[in-house]
C-alpha cells in the first residue's frame, strides 16, 4: 500500500474508532443468565467465524480483543482481510492472543499498520513463534501479489507491518494473572500447538473462558490441555471429526503409492507447528522401515525456525512440552528440490498462498504424484477444494488440472476430537451459557446439541457479529 493510501486508511480507522466509542451499542443483544450486579455486565461480540478467532469483550473499564485472526476461505471472506480494521478492533485497549497461527493472530499486522498500538498479551511460546509466522506470511503474500497475472496486487500486510505488530507483544506465563483497567486474565495450556492457550477473563464479578482448538491427550510432542476452570460463560471452538487411529499407516501408504509410480508427494502444513509433527512422524516411519528413506524437503523457512523454537522449549522444559517431546528430523532431509521421488513439506496448510502453491502448480498435473492433506481444511480454501475432489485448481490466475492422487487424512492426532472436547468441557460444573465457535456449521451444531443432550447445558452457535451480555 502506498504511504498516502495507508495514511488514508489510518485516518479512516481513527475516525471509525472515535465513532465506535461514542455510538450506542448496535446489533442483537441477548441475556445469557446474567445476575443483577451494581455494575454493567460485560458485553461479548463475535467477530470471527470458520477458523478465525476474533472476539471483543467490553467490560465497564476496558475493551479487550481476544484473538485477532485473519479470515480464510471463499473470496468474500478473504476480501474482508483487505478492509480497514473494524471499529470494534480499533476500540480495543488490549489484544490477547490464544495462539500464533494466522487464524488467531494474522490480522494483527494490519491493525498495527492502521495505527493501533495497545499492548498485545501472549504466552512465551506464542510470542516466540509469532514473528516467524507473521514474517513468513508477509513474504509469501508479497510474492503471490507480485505474481498475480492481473498486475501487482495488494497483500494483506507487509514486513514493516509485522515489525510494528511484534513490538507490541508482552509475554505472560501460563498461570500468571495479568491485569488491565479493572479486568484480569490468565492463560491455561490448550495443547495442540506450542504456545496455544485458553484464556479466562474476569471483570465486573463475571468470568468468560475462551477455549480455542484443544490439543489431543495423545499428542506426541505436547502435553494435554489444562483442566477447564469454572466460568460464567464458555466460548468453545468446535472440533473437527475424529481421526480413525491409523494416520501413520495411511500416510505411509499414500507415500508408497506415489513412490511406486515414480512420483513425489507434497504435504501442506502450518508454519505454527505443523512441520514438527509431520517430520517427527516421517522420522519414526523411516526408523521402523515403514517408509523408504526418500529425500525429504522442508520448503518452509518458517517451519525450520519453528522447529528451532520447539527444540529450545524441550531443552528448557517449558510448561507445555512433554519430557520426551523432542522433534525428530528424518535422516534424508535435504535443502534443495531433489530430481527423484521425494516428500515435500511446505506452507501454508490452506494452500491459499505461499510456497506450497508453486509445488502444487508443478505436481498436480502429473498422475504419478500425490498430495496428502492433514486435518480438516477450512471450507472455501484450496485445500478444501482438493479434499472435496476438485478436478482443477486455480493457481496464479490459471486453472491447473488435478491428476495427482489426493489423500485427505482428516484428524492428525494433534487436536482433540468431539469426544475429548466434550469430556474436557463437561468435567467442570456447567457455565451459564456455552457458545460454540470457529467451526463449520455441522460440527458446531453437533457439539452444541451434545452439550445440551449429554450435559444439560445451554449451548448456542452464535451468529457473525452477534452481541450478548455476560
Amino acid at each position: 500500500m502506498a504511504d498516502g493510501s495507508r495514511g488514508a486508511a489510518l485516518s479512516a480507522a481513527r475516525r471509525a474508532s472515535a465513532r465506535y466509542r461514542t455510538s450506542p451499542w448496535p446489533g442483537k443483544l441477548h441475556l445469557t443468565g446474567h445476575r443483577a450486579t451494581t455494575r454493567p455486565a460485560p458485553v461479548l461480540t463475535f467477530l470471527g467465524g470458520d477458523g478465525c478467532a476474533r472476539y471483543l469483550l467490553e467490560t465497564p473499564d476496558a475493551k479487550l480483543v481476544i484473538g485477532c485472526g485473519l479470515f480464510a476461505g471463499p473470496d468474500a471472506r478473504w476480501r474482508r482481510n483487505f478492509s480497514p480494521g473494524p471499529d470494534e478492533l480499533h476500540a480495543a485497549d488490549a489484544v490477547i492472543l490464544p495462539g500464533a497461527g494466522l487464524g488467531q493472530a494474522g490480522f494483527l499486522p494490519q491493525l498495527a499498520a492502521e495505527g493501533w498500538h495497545g499492548p498485545v498479551f501472549a504466552t512465551p511460546g506464542t510470542a516466540a513463534l509469532l514473528p516467524i509466522v507473521l514474517a513468513d506470511a508477509a513474504a509469501q503474500f508479497a510474492e503471490d501479489a507480485e505474481r498475480s497475472p492481473f498486475g501487482p496486487a495488494l497483500p494483506p500486510f507487509r514486513a514493516a507491518d509485522v515489525t510494528r505488530a511484534v513490538a507490541l507483544v508482552r509475554p505472560v506465563e501460563f498461570g500468571t494473572l495479568g491485569r488491565l483497567d479493572g479486568a484480569e486474565f490468565e492463560f491455561g495450556r490448550a495443547g495442540g500447538r506450542l504456545g496455544a492457550a485458553w484464556v479466562r477473563v474476569r471483570a465486573a464479578g463475571r468470568s468468560v473462558l475462551f477455549a480455542g482448538p484443544l490439543g489431543a491427550a495423545g499428542h506426541p510432542l505436547l502435553r494435554p490441555p489444562d483442566p477447564r476452570p469454572r466460568s460464567d460463560v464458555l466460548v468453545l471452538a468446535a472440533p473437527g471429526p475424529p481421526g480413525d487411529g491409523h494416520l501413520a499407516g495411511r500416510f505411509a501408504a499414500a507415500v508408497h503409492r506415489a513412490v511406486r509410480r515414480g512420483g513425489s508427494v507434497v504435504v501442506p502444513v502450518s508454519a505454527a507447528g505443523g512441520a514438527e509433527l509431520v517430520l517427527t512422524t516421517v522420522r519414526d516411519l523411516m526408523a521402523a522401515q515403514e517408509l523408504p528413506r526418500l529425500p525429504v524437503l522442508l520448503d518452509s523457512p518458517a517451519g525450520s525456525a519453528g522447529i528451532d523454537v520447539h527444540r529450545r522449549a524441550a531443552a528448557e522444559r517449558w510448561h507445555e512440552v512433554r519430557r520426551d517431546g523432542v522433534v525428530g528430523v528424518p535422516p534424508s532431509l535435504v535443502e534443495r528440490m531433489p530430481d527423484r521421488s521425494s516428500l515435500i513439506v511446505a506452507g501454508l496448510e490452506t494452500a491459499d498462498a505461499g510456497r506450497v502453491l508453486r509445488q502444487l502448480e508443478t505436481l498436480l498435473p502429473d498422475p504419478r504424484n500425490g498430495v496428502v492433506l492433514l486435518g480438516h481444511p477450512v471450507p472455501g480454501t484450496r485445500a478444501a477444494e482438493l479434499a472435496g475432489g476438485a478436478r482443477q485448481l486455480k493457481i496464479h490466475g490459471r486453472y491447473v488440472p488435478v491428476r495427482a492422487e489426493v489423500t485427505s487424512l482428516g484428524g492428525t492426532g494433534e487436536f482433540a476430537g468431539p469426544a475429548e472436547v466434550l469430556e474436557w468441557a463437561s468435567a467442570t460444573p456447567a457455565p451459564e451459557t456455552a457458545f460454540v465457535v470457529e467451526g463449520a456449521e455441522e460440527p458446531s451444531s453437533a457439539l452444541a446439541k451434545a452439550l445440551h443432550a449429554e450435559a444439560g447445558w445451554c449451548a448456542v452457535v452464535p451468529a457473525d457479529g452477534e452481541r450478548v451480555l455476560c
